[in-house]
Protein backbone atom coordinates (compact mmCIF):
# COMPACT_ATOMS: atom_id res chain seq x y z
CA UNK A 1 0.00 0.00 0.00
CA UNK A 2 1.76 3.34 -1.31
CA UNK A 3 1.15 6.33 1.30
CA UNK A 4 0.43 10.01 -0.26
CA UNK A 5 2.81 12.46 1.02
CA UNK A 6 1.24 15.24 2.49
CA UNK A 7 1.71 18.39 0.65
CA UNK A 8 0.55 22.05 2.42
CA UNK A 9 -1.85 23.67 0.93
CA UNK A 10 -1.51 26.75 -1.56
CA UNK A 11 -1.73 29.77 0.43
CA UNK A 12 -1.30 33.45 -0.85
CA UNK A 13 1.68 34.62 1.44
CA UNK A 14 0.64 38.01 2.77
CA UNK A 15 4.06 40.39 2.55
CA UNK A 16 4.89 42.30 5.27
CA UNK A 17 3.13 46.01 6.00
CA UNK A 18 5.82 48.24 5.28
CA UNK A 19 7.59 45.96 2.35
CA UNK A 20 7.59 47.71 -1.02
CA UNK A 21 4.50 46.58 -3.13
CA UNK A 22 2.51 46.34 0.06
CA UNK A 23 -0.14 48.78 -0.67
CA UNK A 24 -0.35 47.11 -4.35
CA UNK A 25 -0.81 43.81 -3.24
CA UNK A 26 -3.88 45.05 -0.89
CA UNK A 27 -5.98 46.96 -3.44
CA UNK A 28 -5.36 44.38 -5.59
CA UNK A 29 -7.67 42.19 -3.36
CA UNK A 30 -10.54 44.46 -2.30
CA UNK A 31 -13.51 43.51 -4.50
CA UNK A 32 -15.94 45.90 -6.14
CA UNK A 33 -19.01 43.40 -5.83
CA UNK A 34 -19.89 40.67 -3.85
CA UNK A 35 -17.97 41.70 -0.66
CA UNK A 36 -19.08 40.18 2.58
CA UNK A 37 -21.43 42.80 3.78
CA UNK A 38 -23.14 43.08 0.43
CA UNK A 39 -23.65 39.05 0.69
CA UNK A 40 -25.03 39.64 4.09
CA UNK A 41 -27.54 42.08 3.08
CA UNK A 42 -28.48 39.77 -0.41
CA UNK A 43 -28.88 36.41 1.60
CA UNK A 44 -31.17 38.38 4.60
CA UNK A 45 -33.32 39.60 1.97
CA UNK A 46 -33.67 36.18 0.21
CA UNK A 47 -34.42 34.52 3.35
CA UNK A 48 -37.30 36.96 3.84
CA UNK A 49 -38.60 36.25 0.63
CA UNK A 50 -37.88 39.04 -1.52
CA UNK A 51 -36.49 38.66 -4.89
CA UNK A 52 -33.93 40.92 -7.31
CA UNK A 53 -31.80 41.73 -9.32
CA UNK A 54 -28.04 41.91 -8.05
CA UNK A 55 -24.98 44.67 -9.41
CA UNK A 56 -27.70 45.54 -12.23
CA UNK A 57 -25.34 47.42 -15.29
CA UNK A 58 -28.43 49.19 -16.69
CA UNK A 59 -28.61 51.34 -13.18
CA UNK A 60 -26.24 54.27 -12.41
CA UNK A 61 -23.65 53.08 -9.83
CA UNK A 62 -23.93 49.65 -10.51
CA UNK A 63 -26.62 48.90 -7.19
CA UNK A 64 -26.06 45.94 -5.14
CA UNK A 65 -29.63 45.12 -5.10
CA UNK A 66 -32.30 46.12 -7.13
CA UNK A 67 -35.95 45.34 -6.52
CA UNK A 68 -38.30 46.05 -9.29
CA UNK A 69 -41.30 44.74 -7.38
CA UNK A 70 -40.99 47.58 -4.84
CA UNK A 71 -39.37 49.96 -7.15
CA UNK A 72 -36.73 50.41 -4.84
CA UNK A 73 -32.81 50.51 -4.91
CA UNK A 74 -30.35 48.97 -2.09
CA UNK A 75 -26.75 49.87 -2.27
CA UNK A 76 -24.45 48.39 0.66
CA UNK A 77 -21.37 50.89 1.16
CA UNK A 78 -17.90 50.45 2.75
CA UNK A 79 -17.70 53.29 5.38
CA UNK A 80 -14.17 54.03 4.22
CA UNK A 81 -14.47 54.05 0.32
CA UNK A 82 -17.75 56.00 0.53
CA UNK A 83 -16.92 58.79 3.15
CA UNK A 84 -19.40 57.91 5.75
CA UNK A 85 -19.46 61.24 7.46
CA UNK A 86 -19.36 60.88 11.59
CA UNK A 87 -18.45 57.00 11.35
CA UNK A 88 -15.60 55.36 13.49
CA UNK A 89 -14.96 53.23 9.98
CA UNK A 90 -13.63 56.56 8.26
CA UNK A 91 -10.93 58.67 8.59
CA UNK A 92 -8.58 60.06 5.86
CA UNK A 93 -5.47 58.16 5.52
CA UNK A 94 -2.66 60.44 7.03
CA UNK A 95 0.29 59.69 3.82
CA UNK A 96 -0.50 60.81 -0.04
CA UNK A 97 -3.51 62.71 1.31
CA UNK A 98 -3.93 65.02 -1.71
CA UNK A 99 -4.71 61.90 -3.85
CA UNK A 100 -7.02 60.18 -1.31
CA UNK A 101 -8.98 63.10 -0.96
CA UNK A 102 -9.64 63.97 -4.48
CA UNK A 103 -10.63 60.73 -4.84
CA UNK A 104 -12.40 59.71 -1.79
CA UNK A 105 -14.79 63.09 -2.45
CA UNK A 106 -15.24 62.00 -6.04
CA UNK A 107 -16.08 58.82 -4.92
CA UNK A 108 -19.05 60.75 -2.71
CA UNK A 109 -19.89 62.89 -5.54
CA UNK A 110 -20.84 60.69 -7.76
CA UNK A 111 -22.74 58.57 -4.88
CA UNK A 112 -24.58 62.02 -4.95
CA UNK A 113 -25.50 62.41 -8.20
CA UNK A 114 -26.32 58.29 -8.82
CA UNK A 115 -28.41 58.78 -5.96
CA UNK A 116 -30.48 62.18 -7.61
CA UNK A 117 -30.36 60.04 -11.25
CA UNK A 118 -32.41 57.23 -9.81
CA UNK A 119 -34.82 59.06 -7.68
CA UNK A 120 -35.33 61.13 -10.49
CA UNK A 121 -36.26 58.54 -12.88
CA UNK A 122 -38.57 57.00 -9.79
CA UNK A 123 -36.46 55.01 -8.05
CA UNK A 124 -36.58 54.93 -4.24
CA UNK A 125 -33.04 54.35 -2.91
CA UNK A 126 -31.52 53.16 0.25
CA UNK A 127 -28.54 52.60 1.57
CA UNK A 128 -27.29 50.46 4.46
CA UNK A 129 -23.47 51.16 5.80
CA UNK A 130 -20.85 49.10 6.71
CA UNK A 131 -20.63 49.85 10.18
CA UNK A 132 -24.10 49.30 10.90
CA UNK A 133 -23.72 45.88 9.85
CA UNK A 134 -21.49 45.13 13.28
CA UNK A 135 -22.50 41.97 15.41
CA UNK A 136 -24.47 44.10 17.65
CA UNK A 137 -26.32 46.65 14.91
CA UNK A 138 -26.79 43.86 12.43
CA UNK A 139 -30.33 42.05 13.06
CA UNK A 140 -32.08 45.30 13.61
CA UNK A 141 -31.03 47.60 10.88
CA UNK A 142 -31.66 44.39 8.58
CA UNK A 143 -35.08 44.33 9.85
CA UNK A 144 -35.80 47.81 9.09
CA UNK A 145 -34.06 47.25 5.88
CA UNK A 146 -36.85 44.58 5.68
CA UNK A 147 -39.56 46.94 6.40
CA UNK A 148 -38.07 49.97 4.17
CA UNK A 149 -38.16 47.80 1.01
CA UNK A 150 -41.66 46.37 1.83
CA UNK A 151 -43.04 49.49 2.73
CA UNK A 152 -44.29 48.60 6.24
CA UNK A 153 -44.05 51.58 8.98
CA UNK A 154 -43.01 50.85 12.58
CA UNK A 155 -46.99 49.82 13.40
CA UNK A 156 -46.86 46.77 10.60
CA UNK A 157 -49.17 48.39 8.83
CA UNK A 158 -48.93 48.19 4.80
CA UNK A 159 -47.87 51.42 3.70
CA UNK A 160 -48.91 54.07 0.11
CA UNK A 161 -46.16 52.21 -1.64
CA UNK A 162 -47.28 48.22 -1.66
CA UNK A 163 -50.88 49.28 -1.27
CA UNK A 164 -51.41 48.91 -5.02
CA UNK A 165 -50.73 45.19 -4.27
CA UNK A 166 -54.09 44.40 -1.82
CA UNK A 167 -57.41 43.63 -3.67
CA UNK A 168 -60.04 46.36 -2.98
CA UNK A 169 -63.09 45.59 -0.69
CA UNK A 170 -66.16 47.10 -1.77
Amino acid sequence: MKLRKRTKSKKTVKPKKYERGTRSYTMSRIRGKDTKIEVLVRSYLFRRGLRFRKNDKRYPGRPDVVLPRYRTIVFVNGCFWHMHEGCSKFSMPKSNVEFWTAKLVRNHERDIRQRAELEGDGWRVLVVWECELTVKLREERLERLYREIVGEDDSGDVGAESAGDLPVLV
